[in-house]
């Protein structure tokens, strides 16, 4: 009796729970978006793609844009930033693409565009305020690291015709104390070691950091043998998208932090080295090396930095060059 008793209970609670439903924060927002909006878009997001902190996307709000002009407002004496938006990538996005913005700061984002509503071609400027978060990097636990990404930067001279260029800076720490504990085997060598926290950012020519890439878990973890290695070989793409490689990776991602792959090496291969170049095909070629190679003596190992490796726009090796074939890796020049 007591059991079934029991039962009844618990029945009536489930029961309750249907009739009396309660809703977090207010329950559905129904046809509007119920976040704070300013001006007469959407909301703001700040580092959408979560790896790329000084950007943002003003959300279209609902509406088909087109024609779209953004500047960054510069600090006092700052240098301005200032670019055109192809329609497509408004697409891409849901709405405007922000980048530059400075750390720490309150920006003053100008925009202008014409929305499309009702057929009508609506044109309008609007002036945002968005925050940007302090620089974060994590420290590699050597008293020679005075800074975050650096200690200071002093700029000597800029000529006026390159005043509105920006530079993009590749790995300038030192090597962290949390890296480069393990080591290949079976079979030994190779250079999985080979490892380091990445510092990657671009300086306007005031020297202000207006972008860094913010290495979290999805991309990078320097605890893992697979996600973990130094960030090289940057370049920017024919479709403004930037490719490099580390460790046992070759990736692309767009400026926003959007991934656009983020693959293993092929089976074959291992610890990317240096250099990842597109080609007009869309095909890349990666320095690498051999991830098992049977030696003359009958000794299997990792090789380092000796083989370039071409894959498709899927993956997909297409061939090889063995550098320790073609070339006397004995030699007494180069």
């Amino acid at each position: 009796m007591k059991k079934v008793f029991s039962s009844a209970i618990v029945a009536a609670m489930l029961l309750s729970v249907g009739v009396n439903s309660a809703f977090a924060m207010g329950g559905p927002s129904g046809a509007k978006t119920d976040y704070i909006v300013v001006n007469k878009l959407g909301e703001v997001v700040v580092n959408p793609y979560k790896i790329a902190p000084l950007t943002a996307i003003i959300k279209d709000g609902g509406y088909t844009l087109k024609d779209v002009s953004v500047t960054i407002v510069p600090k006092k004496g700052g240098q301005t930033i200032s670019y055109k938006i192809a329609d497509k990538k408004l697409k891409q996005y849901a709405g405007i693409p922000v980048f530059g913005l400075y750390a720490d700061y309150v920006n003053k984002v100008e925009v202008s565009y014409t929305k499309i509503f009702k057929g009508e071609n609506i044109k309008e400027t609007a002036q945002y305020d968005i925050y940007a978060p302090a620089v974060f990097v994590d420290p590699d636990g050597t008293y020679l690291q005075k800074g975050g990404l650096f200690s200071s930067v002093d700029v000597k001279k800029v000529d006026g015709e390159f005043k509105d260029r920006l530079y993009f800076f590749n790995n300038l720490g030192n090597k962290s104390t949390k890296s480069a504990k393990a080591i290949w085997n079976n079979p030994t060598g190779g250079a999985l070691e080979w490892n380091q926290t990445p510092l990657n950012f671009i300086l306007d020519t005031k020297g202000e950091v207006r972008w860094y890439l913010l290495p979290i878990r999805d991309l990078y973890d320097i605890d893992s043998a697979y996600k973990a290695g130094i960030m090289m070989g940057f370049k920017q793409n024919d479709d403004g998208a930037m490719s490099w490689g580390f460790g046992q990776r070759y990736v692309k991602y767009d400026l926003m932090g959007r991934e656009i792959f983020d693959r293993r090496l092929p089976s074959s291969y291992a610890d990317f080295s240096h250099s990842m170049d597109d080609a007009p095909n869309g095909n890349f070629f990666l320095r690498a090396a051999s991830f098992n190679v049977k030696r003359p003596d009958g000794k299997n190992v990792h090789t380092v930095r000796d083989v370039i490796v071409e894959v498709d726009a899927n993956g997909n090796v297409v061939d090889d060059w063995r550098l320790y074939e073609i070339l006397d890796p004995y030699r007494d020049d180069v």
